[in-house]
């Protein structure tokens, strides 16, 4: 599922695409402009601005009601009926919101420090902004954060 997601939903955009979706973030105002993107694109729409609710718009408007990003996950998730995928997780570049793709150790040996290569062997890269994202201790917290999260254990 595509999202576009207005400025007070930033922290839920990235955190979306840490979990595989495409999330994209508008940093405008949220007015027509904003809807005729997530029309045009497919997208359903994320807001906190209930003016937004008021206008017409044909697709999917989703209102969020929490506060904090980490109860915004489980609501849009909930509210759509999505089930996490693990396998999606981290494919989507939680800057660009584009898909990684995977990368050899040796590509990315000049950018990474020496004791991720000595340790890791998993790597991807983003074709955007050409970040290298591999499995470390950010990934472990990510993850231990969605299980509370989604109560998966």
């Amino acid at each position: 599922m595509k999202f576009l997601a207005d400025s007070s939903l930033g922290r839920l955009s990235r955190w979306l695409r840490i979990l595989g979706h495409d999330a994209a973030y508008w940093r405008g105002d949220a007015d027509r402009n904003f809807l005729r993107q997530a029309e045009k694109e497919g997208r359903v729409v994320l807001t906190r601005r209930r003016d937004v609710l008021a206008r017409r718009h044909p697709g999917r408007v989703l209102f969020v009601e929490s506060d904090r990003a980490e109860d915004q996950i489980a609501e849009v998730l909930g509210k759509l009926g999505l089930k996490p995928d693990p396998d999606a997780f981290f494919s989507i570049c939680p800057e660009c919101n584009l898909a990684l793709h995977r990368v050899t150790r040796d590509e990315v040996r000049p950018e990474i420090p020496d004791y991720v290569y000595r340790t890791q062997r998993e790597f991807r890269r983003c074709p955007g902004c050409g970040r290298v994202y591999w499995p470390g201790t950010h990934r472990e917290r990510a993850l231990s954060m969605l299980r509370r999260i989604l109560k998966t254990g």
